[in-house]
């Protein structure tokens, strides 16, 4: 430290510099003040020196040697910034910035803002092409049902339990599940009139298969049995 304090005297020794006359000056501070006096005019001082590094009247080295000797004079031993290493430039005391305030606004409301005035979801991203997929998926699946019914694969296809009990066959559960993911989806199907279901006075509803099979289901249940004489 001594030495390079004895350098930085020797280019303060140089008439007429603006480094000689940063270094006539600290110390003409450091013979006028002390204490948190002298501690002030330390920080004024090294703010000066900044201002006159950045008219490029001294360069990074010489900034370097003053904030060296000014280390040397505050009376607390407070280091400051050297533009010789990578230290990040700090601020200190009552040169520290105030954070900026946010402007935040008021609070919104999220799912008020993703919907428009008639209930619609609006704004999300994909919206109208999820639409028209969910639209051509419910295509997809109704015509692929329709044409497996009418190729008769469904023929000869009954749900049974091991009590000998017969269920609805694989076409009534094709239109159900073509009924039920409709629903799902939201598109609107035309219900399926069949002119050989009749229901008697009890309710009960009777169905002819196209092999003149009756079948019947009673009031309030979902499974179809067949009807043996």
């Amino acid at each position: 430290m001594a030495k390079k304090r004895g350098f930085g005297r020797f280019l303060g020794g140089l008439a007429g510099r603006p480094y000689d006359q940063l270094m006539n000056r600290l110390e003409k501070i450091s013979g006028e003040f002390s204490g948190g006096a002298l501690a002030d005019e330390c920080d004024k001082f090294v703010s000066t020196v900044r201002k006159t590094l950045d008219k490029e009247q001294i360069d990074e080295e010489e900034h370097d040697l003053l904030m060296e000797e000014v280390e040397e004079v505050h009376p607390d031993g407070k280091t400051y910034p050297r533009l010789g290493d990578d230290s990040e430039e700090f601020y200190d005391g009552d040169d520290l910035p105030d954070a900026p305030e946010l402007d935040v606004g008021r609070s919104i409301d999220l799912d008020k803002l993703m919907r428009s005035r008639d209930g619609a979801f609006t704004g999300s991203f994909g919206r109208d092409e999820y639409e028209e997929y969910r639209q051509k998926m419910a295509e997809d699946f109704f015509k692929e049902s329709d044409e497996a019914i009418a190729s008769g694969d469904h023929e000869d296809m009954q749900s049974q339990d091991p009590g000998n009990r017969v269920f609805h066959d694989v076409e009534d559960e094709a239109r159900d599940l073509k009924r039920q993911i409709a629903a799902e989806m939201g598109v609107e199907t035309e219900e399926e009139s069949d002119d050989s279901t009749n229901v008697d006075e009890d309710g009960t509803e009777w169905w002819e298969d196209d092999d003149g099979v009756w079948w019947y289901r009673p009031k309030g249940e979902e499974d179809w049995y067949q009807y043996e004489d």
